[in-house]
């Protein structure tokens, strides 16, 4: 296959994974990232990516036509779910591929700042 679906949690300048709670007894939300990864000419060959989020996302539906980053795209989560993905190429081809999301966090409560 030319392309591939990534993503990795994001960290500060300081190597510390960044997090959000929403309200005081709320869930930890994890900052993020997905793209497309794939040759520098496979790469090019793609317009815009599609990616649909889980339903309860207020803004479900996310497109990228950022080249320079692999197509990414950032979002604030707490939890793991299929990611419904669409590869829109110059042809008119497109591609349409399914990517589960998950994430392995550090036990160490040292390695995370609150943002």
């Amino acid at each position: 296959m030319l392309y591939t679906i990534k993503s990795n949690v994001i960290r500060n300048i300081d190597g510390k994974i960044k997090y959000k709670q929403f309200n005081e007894k709320g869930k930890m939300h994890f900052h993020l990232g997905v793209w497309v990864d794939g040759s520098e000419r496979a790469l090019d060959e793609i317009e815009f990516v599609e990616y649909a989020l889980h339903p309860t996302f207020k803004k479900q539906n996310r497109n990228s036509r950022n080249r320079p980053n692999n197509f990414s795209i950032t979002f604030w989560t707490w939890g793991m779910f299929n990611i419904k993905v669409a590869i829109h190429l110059h042809s008119g081809e497109i591609i349409k591929m399914d990517y589960y999301l998950e994430y392995t966090l550090p036990s160490d409560k040292n390695e995370y700042v609150q943002v």
